[in-house]
Parts: structure tokens; sequence; C-alpha cells
């Protein structure tokens, strides 16, 4: 069994210890500096009609130079990057004071700037504009980002990068991330594989479909248990605590592995994804697969790469690859 630790901010990476591989997600880039975030809420809030527009060249600019300060510090590891996966709320302002500032960064009146985060925020975030769906709703913004992230390899010496694409659904949506992403990487001489993150029942479903589109396949546990259960692991303490003082639950499904409701539908996809790749890479992410039980279901089934933090890593006891 391998472990790669996860990791959003440059700064985690001074305290992550010996590993197997990293996953670095993007979204600290793109909201790391006020002039970052104002950026990307603008292109948000107006959206760029051409890849000439000024904003993008500037966007791409920035995260280039973001890019080479966390890929310096795991170049020399094993390197996946997940795109960004968080819905698209968490990129807007939240407060007045932000409104008004990006009022005044855009030249435009605080009440335009109000009504288009009004229309740009979704009822229920976690299961709306997210991951593919934001990158695809926003092509010009990810063709901006991709084009940085590949920059930056490049400039480190870097020949063959992964990257993950996050809350897939459908193949289409694959299909057309994956032929911006190749595109791009062909010009600049870097190869590339693909991974598919299946974080929702339907990408489960029709797990062998969407494996003819992968180098690779990633269940991300945690938010299949939050669609399984309809229960966000944000509330976890407001629900589950209580279900487990009165035995409602016996266990709390997004530390413990739960063999009948996630087991059942990773061993439905699992079927397809070997009937269509044999040998297809299989990782899971998530806190409960670092379980005991987690850990025995995983390598039963094949699966030979977790994916956590490093807090998450250390909750366990996982030892580091240098104890292993």
């Amino acid at each position: 069994m391998r472990y790669y630790t996860e990791i959003d901010a440059v700064e985690e990476l001074e305290s992550v210890d010996m590993t197997d591989g990293i996953m670095l997600t993007g979204e600290d880039c793109l909201m790391r500096t006020e002039d970052q975030r104002l950026l990307v809420q603008s292109l948000l809030l107006d959206p760029p009609q051409a890849e000439d527009d000024e904003r993008l060249r500037l966007l791409q600019h920035r995260q280039t130079i973001l890019w080479l300060e966390k890929i310096e510090g795991c170049a020399s590891m094993q390197l996946c990057i997940r795109l960004p996966d968080r819905p698209v709320d968490a990129f807007l302002p939240d407060t007045q004071a932000e409104i008004a500032r990006l009022s005044g960064y855009m030249s435009r009146p605080v009440d335009w700037v109000t009504g288009q985060v009004c229309a740009a925020r979704n009822l229920n975030p976690d299961l709306s504009c997210r991951g593919c769906r934001m990158m695809i709703s926003n092509e010009l913004l990810f063709r901006a980002l991709v084009r940085a992230i590949l920059a930056a390899v490049k400039e480190r010496g870097i020949r063959k990068l992964s990257f993950l694409l996050p809350f897939v659904s459908e193949c289409r949506e694959v299909s057309y991330l994956k032929g911006i992403i190749t595109g791009y990487a062909a010009a600049d001489g870097i190869e590339t594989t693909i991974g598919i993150e299946i974080a929702t029942p339907r990408a489960a479903c029709i797990a062998g479909e969407l494996a003819a589109h992968a180098d690779a396949m990633v269940f991300n546990v945690e938010e299949l248990v939050q669609l399984l259960y309809g229960m966000s692991r944000f509330d976890t303490r407001k629900v589950i605590s209580c279900y487990l003082h009165e035995n409602v639950f016996r266990h709390n499904p997004f530390v413990e592995f739960d063999e009948i409701g996630i087991g059942t539908l990773l061993m439905i996809a699992l079927k397809q994804i070997r009937h269509v790749r044999p040998q297809m890479r299989l990782s899971a992410i998530g806190h409960c697969v670092l379980s005991e039980k987690g850990r025995k279901f995983c390598q039963d089934a094949g699966i030979d790469i977790l994916i956590a933090q490093q807090h998450q890593f250390r909750a366990e006891r996982i030892p580091s690859s240098h104890n292993r």
C-alpha cells in the first residue's frame, strides 16, 4: 500500500512527513493573495468573451508564479495535480467590505456587483457548480489555469504530469476537459495522464464507461459518504454525535469505513472497471479509508494508493514511508 499526502497551501509542505507522493490541489493558488482573489472574482462575475482578454493574460502570469513556488517543494516526488473542486460560491465575496473592494477593482457600482454575486450563488453549493462543472462553466478561466500549471511544470523541468478531474458524473465532461489539457500539454512537450475522481454515486455506476477515458481512478470516499447518507461532513457534530450517543449509528461513517453502503458501491464500480481496464491504477481518498477496516477493504479490492491530509494520517497513526 502506498500513501499520498493531499496538500493545498504551500506552507503545508514544510510539515509533511516522508510520503510516497503528493496530490496538490489548486484552490490555494486561485485565492492566495488579495489581488488574485479580486482578479478571479472579476472573471467569475464578468466572464471574458475571448482568450485575448487582458485579465486572462494577467491570471495566467500570476498563476504561473504561484505554481512555480508550489511545485518547487515537491518536484522530486510522485506528483498529481487535482484541479479545483470547491464550489463557485467559495470564490465569491462574502461581506459588504469585500464587495466594496471588488466594486472599486472592477470600476462597477456596488449594486451591480451585489446583483452579480447573488445571481452566481447556488442554493446548495456542494451539489451545484463545483469541480468539473465549474471548469466547464468558466472554460476560459480554466484554460488559463491549465496553461499556467503547464508553464510552471515546464520551467521546473518536469516532463510528465498527472491531472485529476474532480466531481465527474458524465463521460462527456471527461472528454471535454481532457481534450483541453492534453492539447496544451502536447504543445509544451509534456506527457500527461488523466485521472478521474469518483465522487458521485452516478460516477460509480458508470465507472466502466469512465475508465475507458482515464489512466487512473480515484474514489473520493468522503464525498460518496455524503451523497449516500444525504448528510454533510460539516454537520457531523450536530447530527452524528447525537446519533452515536443514542446508538442510532454504531460508528461515524466519515471516520470508520462503511462496508455495507460504501463498500457495496465501490464493489459495483470496481467490477465494471476491471472488466474494461484490468490494470487500471486505483486510489481512494478520505479519512475513513485510513481506518483498519478501510485499509483492509482497499487492500483486498486492489486499491493500492490511499490519499489523505497529513493530520488524518497522524490521527490514524499511519507511519511515514521511511518507517513502513
